[in-house]
């Protein structure tokens, strides 16, 4: 699945001719065919081309399993003399079947454009599919994923979502459990009155006493700490750098997206509040949100240490200066706050796994850092100020766990967009030294 550059394809012929734009596909859809073998999945690939097709030799698609190295290619070459008019823009493309997918498995396809410029910009588009699941997968990976706790007193009423009928599933049990002592609660639900939630209490709870709380059939564990005051989560306030560009730019988004569904976090992002940034301007919605969130995670990238200029013109360079501004602010104020001895943990630094820890200012080392998607696990007992371990037990909650993020399609995005950015980084350092 090596990408066929412009002169290997062309360049014999006329140099001059590789000196062109070529983009990337649109409307890439995935179908599934019916397959004769129950235990896997079979597809094929649609796509059209962009409008710049003056120097379009091709498509190669490529299909590969999240978290897996096995790579599947095809390659499609036009004839050589073969000269694309703008209406064939409209032509629907598709590829041969690609067969044997396995069940419950997440795939990511790309489509690439040939002959790959030499500008490597935007010339592919990808998706990330999943294939089906069988009923006994289905079954062992199903859990609650609507969860309410309301508290009176020392009462709790916990409300989940019940299991599609087609699983079979007609029994449930709760476990509760803090300093030693476990708490079971057996629960059948009365489907003839609801049949797609159910309500319980837990009863006899110790005010001020964090509780951890597990509803199967599944693994998903539910933090419950009684206060007398109703929980709110945790506001999150991400900040990047753009230097990176786009890819680096969609995976803080990702980030973001995974924190707030699965770490019960309220994240903050300027990306979902452009209306506000731009109404208020990049570095008072900044100063505001730092003031009002109570974790400030700063998303570390080499982009920190490439300072643009405050007097370029560009767009692009007055976002990255300005998010300079607002780390040597954060620096700031964590150089305050640990001269007056004051606690540092609502500032944290991060680094994705395509980063060095030496992309990290100076000014952040004092704080708490992370490589994420690893340290996934760290960066929620933070968060939650949930201890990780204790003696003779440690706290797993499987959908972000190092390898059981990538199960939720929040996660599989998130890791995809790193893969991409990390993809991205790279070919622009090999650029740069060309």
């Amino acid at each position: 699945c090596i990408p066929w550059p412009c002169f290997e394809l062309l360049g014999n012929e006329d140099p001059k001719i590789c000196q062109h734009y070529v983009q990337a596909p649109n409307d890439v859809k995935v179908e599934f065919l019916n397959d004769s073998n129950s235990q896997s999945d079979t597809i094929i690939v649609s796509w059209k081309p962009s409008y710049y097709i003056a120097f379009l030799r091709g498509f190669q698609v490529s299909l590969q399993a999240l978290g897996g190295t096995s790579i599947a290619c095809q390659l499609f070459l036009f004839h050589r003399n073969l000269s694309l008019p703008t209406s064939h823009a409209q032509r629907v493309y598709k590829s041969d079947p690609f067969p044997g997918l396995s069940l419950g498995s997440q795939y990511a396809v790309t489509v690439m454009a040939l002959p790959v410029p030499e500008e490597w910009e935007s010339f592919y588009r990808s998706e990330i599919f999943s294939t089906r699941k069988n009923g006994f997968e289905q079954c062992k990976n199903w859990y609650p994923k609507h969860i309410e706790v309301q508290q009176e007193g020392t009462a709790i009423t916990v409300t989940f979502n019940l299991a599609p009928p087609n699983l079979g599933i007609r029994s449930y049990f709760s476990l509760c459990y803090t300093n030693g002592r476990k708490k079971y609660t057996d629960i059948i639900p009365d489907l003839t009155t609801n049949k797609t939630h159910h309500s319980y209490q837990l009863s006899d709870l110790q005010e001020g006493t964090n509780y951890t709380c597990e509803e199967e059939v599944g693994n998903q564990e539910e933090l419950v700490s009684l206060r007398k005051n109703r929980l709110t989560p945790p506001r999150l306030l991400i900040c990047y750098s753009s230097h990176e560009g786009p890819a680096h730019v969609k995976a803080v988004m990702q980030l973001g997206v995974f924190i707030q569904q699965h770490m019960a976090t309220q994240v903050c992002l300027d990306l979902w509040d452009s209306l506000s940034v731009a109404e208020e301007g990049s570095m008072a919605w900044h100063c505001r949100q730092i003031r009002e969130s109570d974790f400030v995670l700063v998303m570390c990238s080499r982009g920190f240490n490439q300072r643009p200029k405050p007097e370029d013109d560009d767009g692009d360079e007055d976002q990255a200066y300005s998010s300079d501004a607002i780390i040597q602010l954060i620096g700031a104020e964590v150089g305050r706050a640990k001269a007056w001895g004051q606690d540092l943990s609502k500032y944290m630094a991060a680094i994705f796994e395509y980063s060095e820890e030496t992309d990290i200012p100076t000014e952040l080392r004092l704080i708490s850092h992370y490589v994420l998607t690893s340290d996934l696990p760290l960066l929620f007992s933070h968060l939650h100020g949930v201890a990780l371990h204790r003696p003779g037990a440690y706290l797993k909650i499987d959908h972000i766990s190092e390898k059981g993020f990538a199960k939720v399609p929040a996660g599989a995005a998130l890791q995809w967009a790193i893969y991409e950015a990390g993809m991205a980084l790279e070919g622009k350092g090999q650029h740069s030294l060309e």
